[in-house]
């Protein structure tokens, strides 16, 4: 009895210190969002994007909250398949709360954060660019610019 107890404990404590140094890549949005939205263009407003934004973020992915399994699994092969090309450093996935879990699923590893869909509401999924705005593009109410580039 004894040693059923002392493995349960070491199982706790094992499982304890292996959740501890599990790095959590997931940036929660509790804040209001604002966009502007066109067909390949979205201004943005958002106080966790301001913390999450670094400029390394080359590939912007915003996954439409009516996204089908189909586009899940293209946007995981996507990029388990071309890790030269996109990576957890430079690459943002954005999504909505409807569905952060298959996100997570299909994008393990990547920093994700919780936004309306940008871009197209026929897109399922789009890829693009975020930039900062600056004093010369006159939007004084908006933080960042999300470009739409493809259609994955």
């Amino acid at each position: 009895m004894k040693k059923r107890i002392l493995l349960l404990c070491l199982l706790c404590i094992t499982l304890g210190f292996t959740h501890a140094q599990t790095p959590i890549r997931h940036i929660t949005s509790k804040v209001t969002v604002h966009t502007y939205d066109t067909e390949t263009t979205a201004l943005i407003k958002n106080e966790n994007l301001n913390k999450a934004w670094k400029p390394s973020y080359i590939h912007v992915i915003s996954v439409n909250p009516k996204t089908n399994l189909k586009a899940f699994m293209r946007l995981e092969k996507l990029l388990t398949e071309t890790p030269m090309l996109y990576n957890p450093k430079n690459t943002l996935i954005i999504c909505s709360d409807e569905n952060e879990k298959f996100v997570r699923e299909a994008a393990t590893g990547y920093n994700i954060l919780k936004l309306p869909a940008l871009g197209s509401a026929e897109s399922m999924i789009l890829e693009g660019t975020i930039r900062p705005l600056i004093k010369e593009d006159n939007e004084p109410e908006y933080d960042f610019k999300f470009t739409s580039e493809r259609s994955i």
